[in-house]
């Protein structure tokens, strides 16, 4: 038996293992858009997913090679044999792990994580020596765009001086939005309004109509796997000329999704490059964390956008006859405590729905209580797993909350 083609028999099978994982890495950073290396300011985790990927492929090929002229001389017919399988064993390799990370990125991202952390500690590092974690092009381009230059300023003061209140507004918004993340304005994803694949177009119409959404994400198994998204138009398309066995998995868009890091001038101009109105905000393992849309991005530059819908919403705070207030469970903690005059313990949330939600940690119901130091908040209604509703007033008696 000869044993000089042992050594590389191994050597084969643990690069082929290798690139089955970094295969696996990059599908999942594909199928969550970039996210599961984001939270670097440069692109250097890609590139060296990317490398190691290819460099797994070349020592693929070269102990392949060694193990079939191992015996002695270049047999060409092995060699062809094993170019041709190496190529469809890669193929299958290839779709093989983006089905997995398609249809499993929970378990894909647990068994990713450590390759996840060891790309972002090589960025960082490498950030450390460059300066800034910024890497040349984009250093280039930011010298480029330098216009913190006092002697060529942006707008001179007689044009500042010559804008109304409204226009300053709009100016200091948009000087803002390469400094404002994604994170910071997006919709958080207890707030967010989402439906399941295997839901029926009549159910996606009625929370469309309920909500006043012309877009909605849909989710399989749980909201961190988004398919994709549905437009209204295509639910009054298909439930106008109802088709047999029509699925909502037929009508999906797909979706777009981003790092909580991205910054708003970045986002705007890609959202309106792609056309897209809606992006799914995912954290650094592909985890959702909200979404953003267009008009959250035009509002901040412009200022609330009121359309046909939100004229005819109802109030986000109504102050009770018998004392206290019935709020969206939207509103800010920070509106709630400054109008108790009070503290809300929310250092994980923005909102005063996402505070009892994760207070109670479970699916709230109507009834519902939790309790500050001061306040107590009382669950009054809910729309599918979203609170709605809640009352507020403090602990001591209600006619102590402030009068409207």
């Amino acid at each position: 038996m000869d044993t000089d083609g042992l050594p590389s028999a191994p050597i084969f099978a643990a690069f082929l293992v290798l690139f089955f994982y970094l295969s696996l890495a990059q599908n999942l950073a594909g199928t969550t858009g970039g996210a599961f290396i984001s939270g670097t300011p440069n692109h250097w985790p890609a590139f060296l997913l990317r490398w190691l990927r290819n460099a797994s492929i070349i020592a693929m090929t070269v102990s392949g090679l060694a193990l079939v002229t191992s015996s002695g001389g270049i047999n060409w017919w092995a060699v062809s044999l094993l170019s041709f399988g190496l190529l469809l064993g890669l193929l299958g390799i290839d779709r093989a792990t983006a089905s997995l990370a398609s249809h499993y990125p929970a378990r894909v991202r647990k068994l990713c994580r450590p390759l996840s952390r060891l790309l972002r500690s090589a960025a960082e590092r490498r950030g450390a020596v460059t300066g800034n974690g910024v890497d040349r092009k984009d250093s280039e381009n930011n010298q480029r765009e330098d216009y913190s230059d006092p002697d060529h300023p942006v707008i001179t003061e007689a044009e500042l001086v010559s804008l109304d209140q409204r226009d300053r507004e709009m100016l200091r918004s948009i000087l803002r939005l390469d400094v404002t993340t994604a994170r910071e304005i997006m919709m958080p994803r207890l707030d967010m309004i989402a439906i399941e694949s295997d839901s029926s177009l009549p159910e996606v119409a009625e929370i469309m109509i309920q909500g006043g959404h012309s877009r909605i994400p849909v989710y399989e198994e749980s909201i961190d796997h988004i398919v994709g998204i549905v437009h209204y138009r295509e639910i009054l398309q298909a439930l106008s000329h109802p088709k047999a066995d029509q699925s909502l998995k037929e009508l999906l868009n797909p979706a777009f999704f981003i790092p909580e890091t991205k910054r708003l001038d970045d986002l705007l101009e890609e959202l309106q490059d792609k056309g897209i109105q809606m992006a799914i905000v995912v954290d650094e393992y592909g985890g959702t964390e909200g979404l953003v849309t267009m008009e959250d991005l035009l509002e901040e530059i412009v200022g609330e956008i009121e359309d046909e819908f939100s004229r005819t919403r109802e109030p986000m705070l109504v102050h009770l006859p018998g004392g206290g207030v019935l709020v969206d469970a939207g509103i800010p903690t920070g509106d709630i405590e400054e109008l108790f005059s009070t503290t809300i313990d929310s250092s994980e949330v923005d909102t005063v729905g996402g505070y009892v939600y994760l207070t109670l940690g479970k699916i709230p119901e109507p009834g519902n209580v939790v309790d500050t130091q001061d306040l107590r908040i009382e669950v009054v209604s809910i729309m599918g797993r979203r609170l709605r509703k809640l009352r507020i007033h403090r602990k001591e008696a209600d006619s102590s909350a402030p009068a409207g």
